[in-house]
């Protein structure tokens, strides 16, 4: 039996009454923010924006204590999206706004692309759109109910060895796809993000994806049994193991999800019904902070220009803070594919991005148009100088801007919103599975700071994920039992 504690839990606040008045307050105040925004960019007054700014950040503010108060619960979706906001979008929005210039080199990529003051001012109006727009959707669920029930943390004796296998085979298939397109050379030097990946090897990458699923399983089992911090030593071994890609938002994916899993398996033993700061919070929220930084920093060297590292030497602090100034704008902050975007113009791309990502895998057998928003945005600016094509992270804001226009960011945010929210109530209530949960989430934030192409890889893990939970419950739990049994058989105490 699992030793997280099994108890009911209420929301925050005593009556349906209460919740309701204070969410349509939130729901009104993040309305008049949203739709002063779309009447300055649609308009381009220049005279409303700071009004709207000041609006819209006080707005942002509110939302987000309040739905920390609301849900007793710091890691809620909401939470999460503004904090990425606020990281991708809003400080270097307003480090622009405060006359900060970005290093030479990130200034002259920006100068290549061309993007004049005036495409950055709006490609920040046009983020703080597309986060109200999703503030308001998730304000439009009301939840009906006050009681829950507790989180949905067990697994079988199955599960252990299904995450194992599953582990031992996305490991085998990583290394298959590896050694398929490029030396051992490629690890050493950080060069296996400029290889061109050979036709018909995409599928071991695909199947790699069940080292993810594994290590999150696996994860979720450990922390059911009362292990804490050991428990996120198999979603370690799985950003180890993708770390020679180059890909440091795809390693993480597995330790993040496994950060979400210790969160919420520590509500369920301390409870929710108070929301107290320990001096462990203090100091965990700054480590967690300064691990994603370190991630990405370390990450950008080790993938980074071979002459370049030559002439850094090694890792250091003042390496790490010329890295964060200008990483703030391109690496961290995202708001220059906004400001790209905004150059280029609305819905040009007439919805290809969407069809082609949504209609996976149907697309891989028939022919479905699809454009990436990302490498169309670099085609449009920069060119390319080689065959080799690459892209921005284009946001999922970006995606519904050159698809739709500007009318469809507030659709398309806003039912991204209002599905956090139904996910995130269910979960609460004992519906969804935590680790399926903490899969959901993780690339729920990857498709919003990435792009809605995320889409094929959140649907593959999520099939993945319940395969191994099926082979979990079913074939492995046989053999768990049948070995228990054996082994009682062996000591005497079969009765």
């Amino acid at each position: 039996m699992s030793p997280l504690r099994q108890k009911n839990i209420n929301y925050a606040f005593e009556t349906d009454s209460d919740v309701e008045n204070c969410g349509f307050l939130s729901l009104w105040l993040t309305s008049c923010a949203f739709l002063l925004g779309l009447v300055a960019i649609s308009s381009k007054e220049r005279w409303l924006l700071p009004l709207f700014f000041a609006t819209a950040y006080a707005v942002v503010l509110y939302t987000y204590l309040r739905a920390i108060r609301m849900w007793r619960d710091a890691m809620n979706p909401l939470c999460l999206v503004l904090t990425i906001a606020t990281l991708r979008f809003f400080v270097p929005g307003l480090m622009f706004l405060s006359g900060a210039e970005p290093p030479d080199e990130v200034g002259s990529l920006f100068h290549l692309m061309q993007l004049s003051d005036d495409e950055w001012l709006w490609g920040h109006t046009l983020a703080l759109v597309g986060i109200l727009a999703v503030a308001m959707g998730w304000l439009l669920i009301q939840p009906r109910g006050t009681s829950e029930k507790p989180l949905k943390f067990h697994l079988s004796a199955g599960l252990q060895y299904a995450s194992l296998a599953a582990m031992l085979v996305g490991f085998m298939a990583l290394f298959a796809f590896f050694s398929m397109n490029a030396s051992v050379g490629a690890i050493l030097s950080g060069s296996f993000r400029a290889t061109t990946v050979q036709v018909g090897t995409g599928k071991y990458f695909f199947l790699s994806y069940l080292l993810i699923v594994g290590s999150v399983l696996l994860c979720c089992y450990l922390l059911t049994k009362g292990f804490r911090w050991y428990a996120l030593v198999p979603v370690g071994v799985s950003m180890l193991a993708y770390w020679p890609l180059g890909g440091r938002g795809r390693a993480v994916i597995s330790v993040v999800g496994g950060f979400i899993l210790l969160w919420y398996s520590d509500r369920e033993w301390k409870g929710w019904s108070k929301l107290t700061v320990r001096p462990v919070h203090l100091l965990t929220v700054p480590l967690i902070v300064l691990f994603i930084l370190l991630v990405f920093y370390v990450g950008s060297h080790y993938r980074g220009d071979p002459d370049q590292r030559a002439v850094s030497a090694e890792l250091s602090i003042t390496g790490l803070w010329l890295y964060l100034k200008g990483a703030v704008y391109t690496d961290l902050g995202q708001l220059h594919s906004l400001a790209g975007a905004i150059a280029i113009g609305p819905a040009v791309l007439g919805g290809q991005t969407f069809m082609g990502s949504l209609s996976w895998p149907l697309s891989a057998f028939v022919p479905i148009p699809g454009r990436s928003a990302g490498v169309f945005i670099v085609e449009t600016l920069l060119g390319f100088t080689d065959d080799q094509k690459w892209g921005v992270n284009a946001t999922l804001i970006g995606d519904a801007y050159l698809n739709f226009g500007l009318w469809g960011v507030p659709i398309v945010m806003g039912i991204y919103g209002a599905l956090l929210k139904l996910i995130y109530v269910k979960f609460r209530e004992g519906a969804i599975h935590s680790a399926i949960y903490a899969l959901v989430i993780v690339y729920g934030m990857q498709m919003l700071w990435g792009s809605i192409e995320i889409w094929s890889q959140a649907l593959t893990i999520l099939c993945f994920a319940f395969a191994v939970i099926l082979l979990g419950n079913t074939v492995f739990n046989l053999q768990a039992q049948t070995y228990r049994s054996g082994l009682a058989q062996n000591r005497g105490y079969v009765q």
